[in-house]
């Protein structure tokens, strides 16, 4: 009777064993499973992230070009400004001077 009860102790606990054996296993596999497919997620989102910082880094090239771009051409309209303001005082002076020669003409006549 020992030996009976002491066989049943020792199968209900191979059978323990074993059940719980399978249950480890296939929750290790989840898991597996469940960390590859967050790999294969992070190496997604890691080549976006890649993808997105070469067009920022584009975008930004870009804007900077254009920026350059625009900076040249406000010191191109401020020197154009400064050489319209200059040839018009130039106009009014050669006016002024025009004026005053057919003053002097209309003196001498």
């Amino acid at each position: 009777m020992d030996n009976f009860l002491l066989m049943t102790i020792i199968g209900i606990l191979l059978l323990y064993f074993f059940s719980s054996t399978n249950v480890y296993k296939s929750l290790y596999r989840k898991v597996n499973e469940e960390k590859n497919i967050i790999h294969e997620e992070n190496i997604r989102l890691q080549t976006l992230i890649d993808r997105y910082e070469k067009q920022v880094q584009i975008s930004s090239g870009t804007l900077k070009n254009n920026q350059e771009s625009l900076q040249v051409a406000r010191d191109d309209l401020q020197k154009i400004r400064l050489e319209n303001t200059e040839l018009k005082h130039q106009v009014e002076n050669l006016e002024l001077r025009a004026e005053e020669l057919y003053a002097q003409v209309n003196t001498m006549v």
